[in-house]
């Protein structure tokens, strides 16, 4: 298949970051013919590869890097969390330099070209919380405000852990007591619990 006519298919299915295993399917190309016809638009700008087996689309003007999020770490769930999150809600002041996700699969790290993510890992039972965001003509799953602020703490308490207590923007926390207070319970972690009733949260 030439180059016009995956570009045609990427256009025409709406791809955004998409997997080999997508383009065979689409294109019935066989495995290396398809990661070689890709590395070919990749030369040209066309695409950029992100991890083995994934890939982005560079003709999308508006492609939020959130949207990698679920791809990077399958067939594990993933979502966007944490300082991430909270930034974008506008729960905290500082705006993170890489992407946080959360996922019940190994913590990784991933420089890419559309910036570096770090997922921290999270039990199965926790992975919830999260929903689907539009975002343009995209989507990505980020955790609800309170569950990424859970996250963090669960997380930030934890002993070596990478991760930094938040600081409160203003003079209270901009979140749901009363959400808060139901997901708190779903954690089950009496230091995370210890914490909340310190500042009054709970």
């Amino acid at each position: 298949m030439s180059a016009a006519g995956i570009i045609g298919l990427l256009q025409r299915h709406g791809l955004r970051v998409f997997t080999t295993a997508d383009m065979i399917t689409l294109s019935g190309l066989r495995g290396p013919a398809a990661t070689t016809a890709l590395l070919r638009l990749a030369s040209q700008g066309i695409v950029v590869r992100i991890k083995r087996g994934i890939w982005v689309n560079k003709l999308v003007s508006d492609l939020n890097p959130y949207e990698a999020v679920p791809f990077l770490r399958a067939p594990w769930p993933a979502y966007v969390s944490l300082h991430s999150a909270l930034a974008d809600y506008g729960v905290v002041a500082e705006i993170p330099q890489v992407i946080y996700g959360i996922t019940c699969a190994m913590p990784r790290r991933y420089s890419t070209p559309l910036g570096e993510f770090r997922f921290h890992h999270l039990p199965k039972r926790l992975i919830w919380g999260f929903e689907s965001r539009q975002a343009g003509a995209g989507r990505y799953p980020v955790a609800e405000r309170e569950k990424a602020f859970l996250d963090l703490i669960y997380l930030a308490l934890s002993p070596r852990s990478p991760l930094r207590l938040p600081h409160k923007r203003g003079r209270r926390w901009d979140l749901d007591k009363s959400k808060l207070t139901v997901y708190a319970r779903g954690f089950r972690h009496p230091p995370l619990d210890a914490w909340l009733k310190a500042q009054g949260l709970v």
